[in-house]
Formats: C-alpha cells, structure tokens, sequence
C-alpha cells in the first residue's frame, strides 16, 4: 500500500568591489531581519544600531552584503558578478571559496514563507518566524531556486549558497558553456565544470550562442535562465517555471495557492495530485486501491465504483489512532 502520511519533504576583486546601486533596508527584505544574531525572534531591528559607518555585515542573499551608513543597512551586491560573501574573511571571493552565513531564514517572516534548505532538491516553510517543516521539491529530479522561489528544472535554477546553474549539464567531455563571469568560459566534464577560463585577447567575452571569446559589441553574454551556452538562446526559460506535461484532465491551476497539499484526482479515484509550490503532478495508487480524500491516503477500494471498503477504513483509523467521524 502506498500511504502518504507526511511529506517529507557567496571583496575579493583585489580589494572590496562595491555595487553600482545601494538598496536600503525597509524592514520588509531579507537582510533586514535580526536573525541569526542573538535576535529572540521578536520585532525587526536594524543590525547596524550603535555600529560605525562603514560597518560590513552579511546579507541573507550571499551575493550580497550589508554595509553601516547612519546605522541603517544598505545592501550591495558583490562583484564581479557570480561572487559571494565570505562572512569570516569580509570579502566577495568565487563560490568555492566561500562560506555562505547562515542565519535563520524564517526571522521576521509570515507564517508560509518559502526558504531555501543547505540541499537544493528541498526548501523549507517558515512557521512561527522559525525553520520549519523540510520539503522535497517535485517532480524528482527539480531544485528549489531561491531567488524565484520555485521548484524547476536544473537548468533553470540558482541554488542557495551556489554560483549558478550548471551550463555542463548534459553536454560531452570538453565542451564550452558560459560562466557567471562573462569574461571567462567553462570547460566540462562528466556533465560538470572542470575548468573555468579567462576569454584572450583581454576585453574580450564569451559568446555563448556562438561559443566563442569575441570583443563586447559582437558579443550575446549569457543570464541565468537565457539558455545552457548550446547555441539555442531558447532551450530553456527561467520565467515562467517549467515542468513536464500534465495529465489533460488536471486543471492547471489545480494547485495554486497551495505550498504543500494532496488532493484527489478529479476524474480517476486510483490517482491523487500532489501540490508542491503551487506545482501539480500525479501520482497513482497501489494495485486495488484507491484514494481517500478524507485521510489523504490510498487504501484498499472498489477500482470500479470508487467505493471505500468499510472494514479497511476503520482498521487504518484504529492502527494509527485517528478520531474521525468518517
């Protein structure tokens, strides 16, 4: 019998590189929050009161930083793009060098909101302004992108912590794809970066379309979501999210609204939908079973008339002491 009971479900550019544009804390972004500070998860306060002007902190988003100016938190990003803060050496250095701070996601937040885990195919549902339940990303084989917020395809997405998609994916021993820099390209491996490497002449950039170095006025640089650098600038798309096709019978807005959720199949009672971030996908019951809506489980049934088998019924109620008035 196939039950479900639960889903369980980034200066270092020789010296500090400071973003073209500041964004100041409002209360409401990320950065903002006291978490992870010795806050007690109470109202927002600013981390920069009663520091001096110049003061470096981290940001939740590890692309970015905090800086102290009339104790409010302006927010920068690192550079050159696809670097991160390093919050134990104060610098933006490449992903692989870095440890990204980890302070509590859920600080501050409403109930519901969506943040990413330390492994990409899961994310978590703050409760209570605190970390709560782990979930699963599906269909397999989607990660979580923290920037969107959205279950998708590998291709697609920027995990928490990381410096990008992987551009490698699928693609044979010794092939190009584009970096996060623009002035460099990768070569891949094993469907993975081996070697990341500097575009010549200098000031040229990579074209990923035509998968050569080429002056900046010829040149396409890749975006996260704008294609894997395979000479098809619309393989893939960051927006909307994707996925693969779903049943006909199932409506398309089945799940919206909805984090975590299992519904019943609208038209076949052996089938149930599993809502994950507003995503639906089908799922089939065991052999001779069918599903029940009111315990969201699959259990033995009529296949033919969807009827529920009494007998079975208050049997799983009793093992797993469930009061209903089923």
């Amino acid at each position: 019998m196939r039950l479900w009971c639960a889903f369980g479900l980034l200066m270092l550019t020789i010296g500090i590189a400071v973003a073209d544009s500041s964004e100041e804390c409002n209360g409401s972004h990320e950065s903002c929050k006291d978490g992870g500070s010795g806050g007690d998860g109470g109202e927002s306060a600013s981390r920069c009161k009663n520091k001096p002007d110049g003061t470096i902190l981290p940001s939740y988003d590890c692309s970015m930083f905090v800086v102290c100016e009339g104790e409010k938190e302006l927010e920068e990003a690192c550079r050159p793009l696809g670097t991160m803060f390093d919050p134990e050496r104060v610098v933006c250095d490449y992903p692989e060098n870095v440890k990204c701070w980890e302070g509590d996601l859920c600080s501050g937040k409403p109930d519901g909101t969506v943040v990413p885990s330390d492994n990409c195919e899961y994310f978590v549902v703050c409760q209570d302004g605190r970390l709560g339940e782990e979930h699963k990303c599906v269909p397999d084989g989607t990660l979580f992108d923290y920037q969107r917020g959205v279950c998708d395809h590998p291709a697609n997405v920027i995990c928490w912590g990381s410096d990008g998609p992987n551009t490698c994916e699928g693609k044979p021993d010794g092939a190009l794809a584009p970096s996060m820099d623009c002035s460099k390209y990768v070569v891949c491996r094993g469907g993975e970066k081996d070697e990341e490497v500097q575009c010549l002449p200098d000031g040229t950039v990579f074209d990923h379309v035509r998968e050569v170095c080429d002056y900046p006025e010829n040149v396409e640089c890749w975006e996260p979501g704008s294609g894997g650098g395979n000479g098809d600038s619309n393989s893939t798309t960051a927006i909307p999210p994707t996925r693969p096709p779903l049943d006909g019978e199932i409506p398309k807005d089945i799940c919206k609204g909805l984090i975590i959720d299992i519904l019943p199949h609208p038209t076949d009672c052996t089938k149930y939908v599993v809502c994950v971030m507003g995503q639906p996908t089908v799922e089939s019951c065991d052999e001779d079973e069918i599903f029940y809506p009111s315990i969201g489980v699959c259990g033995y049934g009529n296949t033919e008339t969807c009827e529920g088998d009494e007998k079975w019924l208050m049997s799983y109620l009793a093992k797993h002491n469930i009061k209903s008035d089923i």
